[in-house]
C-alpha cells in the first residue's frame, strides 16, 4: 500500500533507503519518498507514480542529485530520435511529482557534437505526466545540447505537465523544452519560474503543445520564449537581456509581457499571431518584427527602440503606443512574407554580428541547426 518512505537517516520512524534509485524502485505506487538533505550522485529512473519530495532537517534544506562517478549514459530516446542522458528520467503511466530537489549536471557533458547524445536534468518521457515544483536544475552544459527540464509526449493519449516556482540556469541548450507530435497531446503549465541560459539558445521552448507560459522571469538567452505552439498563451512574463525576446514562429498569442534590453522585442514568422498589451523597452533593433506577416498587433507600448514596427504589411491596422523611438514603422511590404530562414537580422544602423535566423538554431526539435 502507498505510504511514506525516506532516503537518508533524518526520518528514523520511516522505512528508509540509502539511495533515491533504490527507493523509487522499491516503494508501492503512489507513495511519497521524503529525501533528507545531502548529496546523491545518481542517475535515476522513475517508472511508477509517486512523489519525490526533498525535506528540510537540522537547518539544512538542499537535496542535490549530482553526476555519479560512473559516467552518465543515454537512458532514453527522444521523440526526435535523439539519445538523451537524463539525470532524472520519468517514464511512468501515472503522475510523478518532484519538489524541492536540485539536479546539478556539472561533469555530465556527453560530447554532443560527436556522440549526438543530449543531456537533460529532468526528462518526462512520452506517456508521463506530473508536477515539478520548487526544483533547481543547473549545470546541464553539453556542447549546446544541455536542457534543464525536458517534457514530451509523442503518444496518442493526452498528458499534463506542470512546472512552477522553479529555477533553471547555467544550461547551454534550452532551459525548459516542452513538445509533442503534430497533433498536440501534451498540455503544459509553465508558471513563475526563473530561467537563465547565457550559454544557450532558448529560455523556454514549446512546440506543438497546449497550455500556458506565464509569469516567468527569463533572462540572458538568445531567445527568451521560443513558441512553435499556437495553442499556448504566452502572458505576463518578464524577459530581459535577449537577442529575441519572444519568437512566435507559427502564430500564437503573446499578451501583457514585459520585454526589455533585446535586439528584437517580439519576432513573428507566420500569419495569425495575437500580440497585445506588451511593454517593450530598449530594443536596439526592432520592437516588433512582422516579417510581412499579418496578425492582431495592438495596445503594445514600445519605448526606447531604434525601430518600432518593421516589415509591416501594407494593410495593417493596429493602435500601439511609442516613445523615444527612432522610427515608428517601416517597410510597408506586400502580402508575400519572407521565406523561412530568410528573416532579416539587421538593425537600421548596421548588421548585428553573430545572429542567425531562428529557424536555424540548434534545438531538440532541430538538432542539426546552425550555431551562433
Amino acid at each position: 500500500m502507498a505510504a511514506n518512505f525516506a532516503v537518508g537517516t533524518c526520518k528514523p520512524r520511516l522505512t528508509s533507503f540509502s539511495t533515491i534509485s533504490d527507493a523509487v524502485a522499491s516503494v508501492p505506487p503512489g507513495s511519497t519518498i521524503q529525501v533528507c538533505p545531502g548529496v546523491y550522485p545518481e542517475q535515476i529512473t522513475i517508472s511508477q507514480p509517486l512523489t519525490l519530495q526533498g525535506i528540510a532537517s537540522g537547518g539544512q534544506d538542499q537535496i542535490v542529485i549530482t553526476v555519479p562517478s560512473t559516467p552518465l549514459s543515454a537512458n532514453v530516446m527522444s521523440m526526435f530520435s535523439e539519445p538523451v542522458a537524463a539525470q532524472v528520467l520519468v517514464q511512468s503511466p501515472g503522475a510523478v511529482n518532484i519538489t524541492n530537489v536540485i539536479v546539478d549536471g556539472t561533469g555530465g557533458d556527453q560530447a554532443c557534437l560527436t556522440s549526438t547524445i543530449w543531456l537533460a536534468g529532468i526528462f518526462y518521457a512520452t506517456g508521463s505526466s506530473g508536477e515539478i515544483d520548487q526544483v533547481r536544475t543547473s549545470g546541464q552544459t553539453n556542447e549546446g545540447c544541455g536542457v534543464g527540464i525536458w517534457a514530451e509526449n509523442a503518444g496518442s493519449s493526452n498528458r499534463v505537465v506542470n512546472i512552477h516556482d522553479s529555477s533553471i540556469h547555467d544550461v547551454d541548450g534550452a532551459g525548459v523544452f516542452i513538445g509533442s507530435g503534430s497533433t498536440p497531446t501534451l498540455t503544459a503549465f509553465v508558471r513563475e519560474n526563473f530561467v537563465s541560459a547565457p550559454l544557450g539558445s532558448e529560455g523556454v521552448m514549446v512546440i506543438s503543445v497546449n497550455g500556458v507560459v506565464a509569469q516567468n522571469n527569463v533572462t540572458d538567452t538568445l531567445a527568451g520564449i521560443f513558441d512553435l505552439a499556437p495553442g499556448v498563451r504566452v502572458s505576463h512574463n518578464t524577459v530581459t537581456n535577449t537577442q529575441f525576446g519572444i519568437v512566435l514562429l507559427l502564430g500564437g498569442t503573446a499578451e501583457s509581457n514585459d520585454i526589455s534590453n533585446s535586439i528584437f522585442g517580439i519576432f513573428l514568422n507566420a500569419d495569425g499571431a495575437v500580440v497585445q498589451s506588451n511593454h517593450i523597452t530598449l530594443a536596439s533593433s526592432v520592437g516588433i518584427e512582422f516579417n510581412c506577416h499579418n496578425g492582431t498587433v495592438s495596445h503594445n507600448t514600445i519605448n526606447d527602440a531604434a525601430l518600432g514596427l518593421d516589415q509591416v504589411p501594407a494593410d495593417f491596422h493596429g493602435s500601439n503606443r511609442f516613445a523615444n523611438t527612432g522610427l515608428i514603422s517601416s517597410d510597408g511590404c506586400s502580402a508575400t512574407p519572407l521565406v523561412a530562414g530568410a528573416a532579416r537580422v539587421q538593425s537600421p544602423t548596421g548588421a548585428q554580428s553573430g545572429m542567425s535566423s531562428p529557424e536555424h538554431w540548434r534545438t531538440p526539435a532541430n538538432p542539426f541547426g546552425s550555431r551562433r
